[in-house]
């Protein structure tokens, strides 16, 4: 019996780091796919939850990115970060809040934080495969190693021909769960520092609340 136990473990052992890994080979080749792709945009459609008010809502945007640099278009709110500042702008109040965002403030907005917070502090695995409409996906489970993170768990779907992210679900510890689909991606674009940095020129009737 005890040998019999003692299998069994060493074959739950196996499968779970053999799940780890491929867990980590399909992210490091979406990493890499990012990485080599330069400019990109991409179109999405971010849905939410509230798990205990059962509130939900629901909005389409646009995200422009370039390495760690990216600008974020929603319906009521714009937002640049070029590597190291960023600028919130809030349509309604017509006001552009600037702060250096930290590494954990990050990880809530960041399009191109997710191509890499799978290297650490994670648990990965890989839960096998999916068909959503004519695509074969890669699906991916992360969980915190840690109490205290910002996520209690994060689901990834990759596109297995393209190693490109098509659906990102992420639940954090109030209960919020935020669902984003990618309906349109497109890499090789051409696009200068710029499209990262707010220009007050654009907005000239912005108010300029300076919190860094």
């Amino acid at each position: 019996m005890k040998i019999k136990l003692f299998a069994l473990l060493a074959l739950v052992s196996f499968v779970t780091v053999l799940s780890a890994q491929n867990a980590r080979e399909i992210l490091d080749k979406a990493s890499e796919a990012y990485n080599k792709a330069g400019a990109v945009t991409a179109s999405f459609t971010l849905d939410s939850k509230d798990t205990k008010s059962h509130s939900t809502y629901s909005y389409d945007g646009k995200a422009f990115m370039k390495g760690d640099k990216f600008k974020i278009e929603i319906p009521d709110a714009i937002t640049w970060f070029d590597g190291t500042t960023q600028w919130v702008y809030v349509k309604d109040t017509e006001e552009v809040n600037i702060t250096n965002p930290t590494g954990e403030e990050l990880q809530a907005i960041s399009p191109s934080v997710l191509f890499n917070i799978y290297r650490k502090g994670f648990n990965l695995s890989y839960k096998g495969e999916k068909r959503i409409g004519g695509k074969s996906l890669h699906e991916i489970e992360l969980r915190p190693q840690k109490k205290g993170s910002a996520f209690a768990k994060i689901t990834l779907l990759i596109d297995k021909t393209s190693n490109i992210f098509f659906k990102i679900t992420a639940i954090d510890n109030a209960g919020v769960e935020n669902v984003l689909t990618v309906r349109n991606y497109q890499a090789g674009n051409n696009m200068t520092d710029d499209t990262f940095r707010f220009n007050k020129k654009d907005f000239p009737r912005a108010g300029i609340v300076d919190l860094r």
